[in-house]
């Protein structure tokens, strides 16, 4: 029965994570509501977690300890959004004890607290999104083979909201190419509306200034699904 409160938690958290991506990605913000909604019903669904199945409380009240002063050092001295802190506080009462349901997650937990879990397995999810990038540029033959995993192309007068640039052109009208974007302002925006209509460039290189929950998103089924999977790559590489 608990596996089955396990799953309901893992349903209504990956709607809400979901949910939060989008209006991180389309807004660069993250109504407070959605975390309130989480905490509200993790507390609810640990009530009777807790009823069917007597899980540690003593740990549950440690890991979310430990959990919410990581985020808030992570927010207040490292620079961690507030959206980002508020999902890791969110995970720990959702979650006082890593989910289980029918045979998941397939490999082994690491230390059990499930919110470190969805962190450490966020920043490994980088790569994949590299080789998506990679593949969507297998035509493209202009331009430094890194922007081939890091961004792509697009007209140089339509430049997306929130990409930062990797190609721009200065003052001298000089096309300039660096590694890491650079957000642009209006003044470099109209000089690339401006460059194109000289015939100096037609198409630029670009990159998504891509929020962090979104990968803490992917994180989170990768841990629900998977388990903690650079706890387990190290543990067996030391064994």
């Amino acid at each position: 029965m608990s596996g089955f409160v396990d799953l309901l938690k893992v349903i209504i958290s990956s709607g809400l994570f979901l949910k939060a991506s989008y209006h991180d990605l389309k807004e660069r913000e993250v109504p407070d509501s959605i975390w309130i909604l989480m905490i509200a019903l993790g507390l609810i669904l640990d009530t009777v977690q807790y009823l069917l199945y007597r899980y540690d409380l003593i740990f549950a009240l440690i890991q979310f300890v430990v959990v919410f002063g990581l985020a808030s050092f992570m927010f207040y001295v490292a620079g961690f959004g507030g959206a980002d802190s508020k999902a890791l506080i969110s995970l720990a009462v959702m979650f006082p004890v890593y989910p289980r349901f029918y045979n998941f997650p397939l490999l082994n937990t690491g230390i059990g607290i499930f919110a470190f879990s969805v962190l450490s397995n966020s920043v490994i999810v980088a790569p994949f999104i590299a080789m998506l990038f990679f593949i969507r540029n297998l035509k493209e033959r202009d331009g430094k083979l890194l922007y081939r995993f890091i961004g792509f192309r697009v007209d140089a007068d339509r430049i997306p909201k929130f990409y930062n640039l990797l190609e721009y052109v200065d003052e001298n009208w000089n096309v300039v190419r660096v590694t890491r974007g650079v957000e642009p302002d209006e003044n470099m925006i109209e000089r690339l509306r401006d460059a194109k209509r000289r015939g100096i460039l037609d198409r630029v290189w670009v990159t998504p200034a891509l929020p962090f929950l979104v990968f803490m998103t992917a994180g989170f089924l990768v841990a629900v699904f998977l388990g903690d999977v650079l706890v387990w790559l190290i543990w067996n590489m030391l064994r």
